[in-house]
């Protein structure tokens, strides 16, 4: 990363000039290898008439290293024998820069003074002139580690908002990477159907999901709850067909959802009310795609936080929440009723009657959405594989039978789907 990318230089110019203001030191901008690229000094300072000075750039490189390591400002003598300071400037915990300040002299400027800055600039092109020593500032110890520190308090400034935003252009990206493949798949599998009724049903808004990511949020899985976010705001967008105004009012919808299903977890109607807050910008004409997504995304990871921190789960939600990452977690082997009903200490009568109350659907029915999804998943990413091994891999048994619960899910055979993709 290089630091030009990371500060702005007009800002940059203005925060050197108020601290040199304030502090009567100079201060400048280097690379990783002592070369400057900013600076806010004196009229004929001697790091002026140093510039390009092998020794002078040896001492600022290993003056940003050695403040890196340390973890704090780090004051030292420079290659003229004056007392400088350096902070690094770091971006994603990598050292692209350091800022200094100085030089200065901690001692009185007398005759021995000018004797050993003499012997210190021997051999380096320096003239050390009375007018060229009057310009280097003195100051003592409570000075010059009061300003280090102020430099380095402010650097962090500088650096830590872009390293944010760094990280959040990331997760947006990726997010918008896993937005378009879900969007791309269901366009694909809606193309491939052979009736208007079926291109229909493949666009209906699935109720469940929500039901699925309500689970995960009020058990805290992360992991899980993303992906099933991702997946309902590709079909949020594709029902939307573009219409901001349309995804706006039904994201936050979904946030009200989920934000209902906090405190049912046993959020504090505080923190969920802070969180649902935050997330007003929806609703905002300004806001774009990505940050629609962003700020969805966002919520439901503070109302999972806050679930966790206060876990006061209601035993059916946490019943049906075990099950539901029970069958996530081994969807490829036989899944009973039973064997699944004991896995969270449950009846199978009242399982079954957990599924039908809160997913609307049966258990055997939703053991089979969890299998399909991931054989499409599967077939998705190895488009040369063969069916036998897709059906092997995401619990079904049988072939022919997994081909048949594969078209009345998705409108298309498994071989149709994997075509799309090859």
């Amino acid at each position: 990363m290089d630091v030009k990318e990371i500060l702005d230089f007009i800002q940059l110019e203005k925060f050197l000039g108020y601290f040199s203001a304030v502090t009567g030191l100079d201060a400048a901008l280097y690379d990783t290898g002592g070369v400057s690229l900013a600076a806010n000094r004196r009229p004929g300072a001697i790091c002026t008439a140093a510039a390009g000075c092998a020794r002078c750039r040896e001492h600022l490189a290993q003056g940003g290293r050695k403040s890196m390591e340390l973890g704090e400002p780090y004051i030292y003598a420079c290659g003229c024998g004056l007392v400088m300071c350096s902070s690094p400037v770091m971006c994603n915990e990598e050292l692209i820069g350091s800022i200094s300040c100085g030089p200065a002299m901690l001692w009185e400027a007398d005759e021995l003074a000018v004797e050993e800055i003499t012997g210190k600039t021997a051999g380096m092109n320096i003239e050390i002139t009375e007018s060229l020593f009057a310009g280097i500032p003195s100051c003592d110890c409570i000075n010059i580690t009061g300003a280090a520190q102020l430099l380095f308090i402010l650097v962090n400034s500088l650096t830590k908002e872009h390293s944010v935003y760094l990280q959040q252009r990331e997760r947006i990206s990726t997010q918008q990477r896993a937005i378009a493949e879900l969007i791309i798949e269901r366009k694909i599998a809606a193309a491939g159907l052979r009736e208007m009724e079926k291109r229909t049903m493949a666009l209906v808004y699935p109720a469940e999901k929500e039901k699925e990511l309500i689970a995960f949020v009020q058990s805290g899985n992360k992991k899980e709850a993303t992906a099933l976010l991702n997946d309902l705001l590709s079909v949020i967008f594709s029902l939307a067909d573009g219409n901001l105004d349309t995804i706006r009012v039904k994201l936050f919808e979904l946030i009200a959802f989920l934000s209902r299903s906090a405190v049912d977890a046993g959020a504090p109607l505080r923190e969920v009310n802070a969180i649902t807050k935050a997330s007003f910008e929806i609703c905002e004409d300004h806001t774009g795609f990505e940050q629609l997504c962003f700020l969805t995304t966002r919520a439901m990871e503070g109302f999972i936080e806050t679930v966790y921190r206060n876990r006061g789960q209601k035993q059916t939600s946490f019943h049906m929440t075990r099950a539901i990452e029970y069958i996530r977690e081994h969807y490829m082997e036989d899944l009973p009723l039973g064997t699944v009903a004991s896995s969270v200490y449950v009846s199978e009568y009242y399982l079954s009657h957990l599924f039908r109350k809160e997913m609307n659907q049966t258990f055997s029915d939703y053991v089979s959405k969890v299998r399909i999804d991931k054989a499409r998943e599967f077939l998705r990413n190895d488009p040369t594989a063969q069916i036998q091994e897709a059906a092997d891999k995401t619990g079904f048994k049988d072939p022919n039978y997994f081909a048949k619960i594969f078209k009345k899910s998705t409108g298309i055979s498994p071989r149709e789907y994997q075509a799309f993709f090859k």
